[in-house]
């Protein structure tokens, strides 16, 4: 139960967060920003009157550590230039290119549409449908085009290549935008002109989710997101939920994410269950699908009053007419419920008491919305079941996107129409080992891999099964991407810190099949190596340019995207269709 958050208060009253917050942004020149948001949440809550009925959902799977991503997007064919810088600059990282095409190990198959661990031979050789669209202007040998995905990532290849909802966004990372960075001007350019502590697995996490790297942190970009679309939710769960524990991204100011765990499990008030069957609040409770109300007036259909008078005895039965049994827990509930339905003076009082009065309807709210899929559930469990064979065992990145999958299933409880989740999958900083041995598929990065692509294509297929892929959208993030060279020439070897890197978007109004942004220079010690001989790509797409393109699918105006990626105009002269296929950043069919 999570007593520590709240999913709104009410901003009509002074109280002492607004007062630290106002003057702390004003101490630090964001009080622009801040009541910008403040006066568009008021914008998107009114035109969410007239908006219909629609549902969308963005998940961010955000891989900790620093994926290595220079191994997502391989060059392929043995003749390319692009292939030759590869060979070049990747020593004991390379991927042969003869292991794009292989037949999966025993108990690593993959599922052929009838059967799952199906070991025939397959490939992960990508045809992009706009080849030559994402090459670099100063390396025409590139133009050929010829890419495979890691040898771990063959159900990304099915969703990029047959179904073709999945798109890469090629060397992509954090950028100021004040100054075009360029290899020749890296090291003499202010400070000011570029991400602060880049190579910082701290700083780059913030910044990336925040999209702000040259201000102060207060506000993730998905929180920013969250307080204009908050009014399009009638529910008392907010817009917000984490998987995966605390986040910047998630982070607002009247917007913070409810957090839960992979077992989908929501804790209730001890001592009040029982009942047959056994269920949260079954022994104090006669309905234990209503959440109480606390706010006075007409009470809904889906709540009930702890207030509500005492109508008369039934059968000897005092609580007769409320919603509490006549039981010892009945009794104790309904004093606890009464006393957090109190009103009280003082702001601090009030604002403190609403923490427990949230929480307690939340989970209430999140339990029921679970228990529509509840186990077993072959809906959606069965897509887990067949990309994760025996021998592969569920991993807690699957078991976190199965209980987004869960509460999108129950979306009609919640009463929401846009949620923003959160999960993560670590273990990318890969300093030593990357590579495992040849037949080590459940080791190193192919792992890590193995596992994102199969949770992925679970996820997916779980959501088209219930018709609402189109009302999804998945994307991936990271720290930054690694050095291109490694840091050993034996097979202990990994990779460093780097820069910009690629990421995946994935969902039904994906213009997928294809790559975006700019695939970069290969060249080691020249072209957009940043500094020196690692190979640190400096980016070629900021990651607002990405973000606020999600956020335009998600409901937001051009205004409103302007408020949320204040930096956004830095990279692109507007939102143009005109600019974004000039610039390659076309990915999302509106229509």
């Amino acid at each position: 139960m999570n007593i520590f958050l709240r999913k709104t208060e009410d901003r009509s009253k002074p109280n002492r967060r607004d007062f630290l917050l106002r003057t702390g942004c004003a101490s630090m020149g964001l009080t622009s920003l801040v009541n910008t948001i403040s006066q568009f949440k008021l914008v998107g809550s009114a035109a969410a009157q007239s908006a219909g009925e629609d549902y969308k959902a963005l998940v961010c799977v955000f891989l900790n550590g620093g994926a290595d991503s220079n191994n997502f997007l391989i060059p392929a064919g043995g003749s390319s230039a692009a292939r030759s810088d590869y060979n070049a600059g990747r020593g004991v990282l390379n991927i042969p290119d003869t292991q794009f095409d292989f037949s999966p190990a025993a108990n690593n198959g993959y599922y052929n549409g009838t059967t799952n661990n199906d070991t025939s031979q397959v490939t992960t050789r990508i045809a992009p449908l706009n080849a030559g669209q994402f090459d670099p202007l100063t390396r025409p040998g590139y133009t050929q085009g010829n890419l495979a995905l890691h040898p771990g990532a063959y159900p990304l290849r099915t969703l990029f290549n047959d179904s073709k909802d999945l798109a890469f966004f090629a060397n992509i990372g954090t950028l100021v935008g004040t100054q075009q960075i360029t290899r020749a001007n890296f090291n003499t350019l202010p400070a000011s002109t570029k991400p602060p502590q880049l190579f910082s697995h701290s700083d780059q996490q913030v910044q990336w989710q925040s999209s702000l790297p040259d201000k102060p942190f207060t506000q993730g970009w998905g929180g920013r997101i969250a307080e204009i679309v908050s009014g399009m939710n009638s529910g008392d769960l907010g817009v917000s939920i984490s998987i995966a524990g605390t986040n910047s991204f998630q982070i607002g100011l009247t917007e913070q994410p409810y957090f839960m765990n992979t077992s989908g499990a929501v804790s209730s008030l001890t001592g009040f269950s029982g009942g047959t069957p056994s269920t949260a609040y079954g022994s104090a409770l006669r309905n234990t699908a209503l959440n109480p109300h606390y706010l006075g007036g007409t009470t809904p259909a889906n709540k009930y009053n702890p207030l509500a008078g005492i109508t008369g005895l039934t059968a000897g039965d005092p609580l007769s007419g409320t919603n509490y049994q006549n039981t010892s827990a009945g009794y104790r509930l309904r004093a606890l419920e009464q006393i957090l339905s109190a009103s009280h003076e003082s702001l601090f009082d009030e604002t403190y008491v609403g923490v427990p009065q949230s929480a307690r309807n939340t989970e209430g709210l999140v339990g029921t919305a679970l228990a529509q899929s509840a186990a077993p559930n072959p809906t959606l469990d069965a897509h887990w079941n067949n990309w994760f064979p025996g021998g592969f065992a569920q991993t807690d990145l699957s078991n976190q996107l199965k209980v987004v999958a869960r509460l999108i299933a129950g979306r009609s409880v919640l009463s929401n129409k846009r949620q923003i989740f959160f999960v993560q999958i670590g273990g990318w900083d890969t300093h030593v080992s990357q590579i495992p041995s040849p037949t080590g598929q459940n080791q190193g990065q192919y792992n890590l891999i193995n596992n994102l692509s199969r949770s992925i294509k679970a996820f997916s297929d779980a959501m088209k099964a219930i018709g609402m892929w189109n009302n999804v959208m998945m994307f991936t993030a990271s720290d930054f991407n690694r050095t291109f060279t490694p840091n050993k020439s034996d097979q202990t070897g990994g990779s460093d810190h780097a820069w910009g890197g690629h990421s995946i978007v994935a969902g039904g109004a994906v213009k997928g099949g294809r790559i975006f942004g700019r695939f970069p220079d290969l060249t080691v010690n020249g072209g957009i190596d940043c500094t020196g001989n690692r190979g640190r790509w400096i980016p070629t797409t900021a990651v607002d340019q990405k973000a606020a393109m999600i956020a335009k699918w998600f409901g937001l105006t051009e205004s409103q995207i302007a408020a949320v990626f204040p930096n956004v105009l830095r990279f692109q002269p507007d939102f143009s269709t005109s600019t974004l296929v000039d610039r390659n950043l076309d990915f999302i069919n509106f229509a």
